[in-house]
């Protein structure tokens, strides 16, 4: 997780899941999301393809990881 450097309306933490295969699972992050929505920010997938929103989740791919 990390913590974004100001409060808005909702909660700074934005959840983040590293994936290193093509083929995964979301299970573990949507958990969480559902669990701690009112706290949450942007939730974050970061993996080996493309940037895509979808779902209410950013993927990004892994190399992006030092613009969070």
């Amino acid at each position: 997780m990390i913590q974004k450097e100001t409060v808005t309306s909702r909660h700074n933490i934005s959840p983040i899941e590293v994936k290193s295969s093509k083929n995964y699972t979301l299970t573990s992050i949507k958990k969480c999301i559902e669990k701690y929505r009112n706290y949450l920010s942007t939730p974050y997938v970061l993996h080996s393809k493309d940037v895509e929103t979808r779902d209410g989740l950013v993927f990004l791919p892994i190399y992006m990881t030092p613009l969070l």
